[in-house]
């Protein structure tokens, strides 16, 4: 682990998730292209072992094997889950489709009903109105930037019952709902969705990589990784027919919500209460 944490600790953020010096600066403040943009962070250049090792409690053959996936440059990623609020900006100016809350609200809840070619409309409504290259994020781009420089099962460590103190998970909340689901062993104060960033960050500053609401990456799926790209590049051949998506939602329980867990393959027209995306922007 130890070479990892360097190569990422020379380039780690600055405190809350500000742009290092040496990184070109946003239109806007608060790392803001625009001001109804989402507001990004900088993951540093670096590398880390994607997928989880053999003794990982909850694991799944598809999330080996346990490969070194080396990025060159540095890239930016949404801070939060997309929103309600910045999806309704794109509804606006006639370039996505409005879509349903289920009575939640929204603001700053992550948009939901959103299915994978929806989130790539939003990414290529963003490139069009600033100018610069924003994407849905390659499966290693999240899985590097969730984990935020740890090897362990959750970002935080081992423990599972400290989740809901870093996200919406499926807890005691969830389970005065739904009595039968498997849940944490904690409480996070939402049965429901949340708005974003209301649990801790991860050490890249990232809101809710684990809970709220599944998230979109642009990858095929492939039932293992071998052959996968070891640039960070999304992996486009495959089962293109499926996407594949990441993080664990509102309702999911431990095992659901690892850092290196992917759901095996999604329709890329499914829509429902517990997906949703973030993006990346490229930079330069």
């Amino acid at each position: 682990m130890s070479r990892i944490v360097s190569s990422i600790a020379a380039g780690l953020l600055l405190a809350g998730g500000a742009v290092p010096a040496d990184t070109p600066v946003f239109a806007g403040p608060g790392n803001r292209d625009c001001a109804d943009c989402p507001e990004m962070v900088v993951a540093p250049a670096g590398e880390f072992r994607m997928g989880s090792p053999d003794r990982e409690e909850g694991r799944d053959s598809h999330e080996s094997p346990l490969h070194t996936v080396t990025f060159a440059k540095p890239f930016a990623i949404g801070k939060y889950e997309v929103t309600f609020d910045e999806w309704d900006a794109c509804v606006a100016a006639q370039a996505c489709t409005a879509v349903a809350d289920e009575g939640w609200g929204r603001g700053r809840r992550p948009v939901i009903y959103v299915n994978f070619e929806m989130a790539m409309g939003y990414a290529r409504w963003l490139t069009q109105k600033t100018g610069k290259q924003y994407r849905v994020p390659s499966e290693a781009e999240w899985e590097y930037a969730a984990r935020g420089g740890s090897t362990t099962r959750w970002f935080w460590g081992e423990d599972s019952t400290r989740a809901c103190e870093f996200g919406n998970v499926g807890d005691e909340s969830v389970k005065q709902e739904h009595p039968d689901w498997p849940r944490h062993d904690c409480n996070d104060g939402y049965a429901k969705s949340s708005p974003v960033g209301s649990f801790k960050p991860n050490a890249f500053g990232l809101h809710d990589t684990v809970g709220n609401v599944w998230e979109w990456v642009e990858d095929c799926y492939n039932p293992s990784y071998e052959g996968a790209p070891a640039d960070g590049r999304a992996w486009l051949t495959g089962d293109c027919v499926r996407r594949v998506d990441r993080g664990g939602g509102w309702y999911n329980k431990p095992e659901t919500v690892r850092s290196a867990l992917r759901y095996a393959g999604d329709d890329p027209n499914r829509r429902n209460n517990a997906l949703g995306f973030r993006v990346v922007r490229t930079l330069p």
